[in-house]
Formats: C-alpha cells, sequence, structure tokens
C-alpha cells in the first residue's frame, strides 16, 4: 500500500516538474529597470539571442516586443532592437505605463546569434519587459537561449 501510494506520488511529480520545465521552456519573456538613476539619456541594455534547431525546425526569425510598464513620462518612449549581421529593425511602445507592447518586429537572419537591445528617448529610469521568441519559418518556436550583457 505505502509502495503504491509513493510511485503514484513521485509519477504525479514527475508530470508538475515536466510541464512545469515546458510551460519554461516557451515562455521567453524578462523584466528589467533601465537607467535606474533616471539621468543617462542613452542607456541601453543588451542580450544575446542564440536560436538554434531544438527538434522543432531550423530558426528562420527571431520575434521581439517591449512594453515600458512605468508611468508615463510625455516624450520618454521605450525602444527595442533586433540585430544580426547587417541587419537591423526596431519597434517602439508608443505609450507608456498602457500594459500593451509595441508592435511585433521580426528579422529573418536564419539560425545564429542576434542581438536585442533595449534604450529610451531621453533622461529617466524605465521599467520594462521584452518577449522574445525564435521561430521557424512556419510559425513553430525552436531553440532560443539568452545571454544578459549589459544592463545600464
Amino acid at each position: 500500500m505505502k509502495s503504491t501510494y509513493l510511485k503514484k506520488a513521485f509519477v504525479a511529480l514527475s508530470i508538475l516538474v515536466a510541464v512545469g520545465h515546458a510551460g519554461i521552456t516557451f515562455a521567453h519573456d524578462a523584466g528589467a529597470l533601465i537607467d535606474g538613476a533616471g539621468n543617462n539619456a542613452s542607456a541601453t541594455d543588451l542580450a544575446a539571442v542564440t536560436c538554434t534547431d531544438d527538434g522543432n525546425g531550423v530558426p528562420h526569425h527571431l520575434f521581439g516586443r517591449v512594453k515600458d510598464s512605468s508611468s508615463p513620462v510625455p516624450g520618454l518612449l521605450v525602444n527595442f532592437h533586433i540585430y544580426k549581421g547587417q541587419q537591423m529593425t526596431t519597434s517602439t511602445d508608443p505609450v507608456s505605463g498602457d500594459d500593451n507592447y509595441s508592435p511585433g518586429v521580426s528579422l529573418n537572419g536564419g539560425p545564429g546569434t542576434y542581438y536585442i537591445s533595449v534604450t529610451k528617448t531621453s533622461a529617466g529610469a524605465r521599467d520594462f519587459n521584452v518577449i522574445w521568441h525564435c521561430v521557424t519559418s512556419d510559425n513553430k518556436h525552436t531553440g532560443t537561449d539568452i545571454t544578459v550583457l549589459q544592463i545600464q
């Protein structure tokens, strides 16, 4: 009896752990504070995102967008940039503090390392959240890893 209970508990725990890891695998978002002191108009946060074939297919592009979670300040907006090689794209959250993300942008650079950055239009501390996903040509999520390089 005790042995059966332990086996069932172990199986249930294993399923919960597997489901939890699957959820983490597909949720690529993070938040940070840029220019905490509020005096660096050129503050930039930077990360490297590596897109690989994790069995879902060869990466075609990196998709991303940003949300400014701070209270609105006239003329102070948050920008999201993706670049790889000689290509770059940008999106700006047009309304800070409204709980909506900027328009999504994609850079078609295939597998490999992309760089993403967040900047702002003038001095002032900003809380932001970024979403990023490596995607195949048929819109399947594929291997996505990130390394934070700079937080200002």
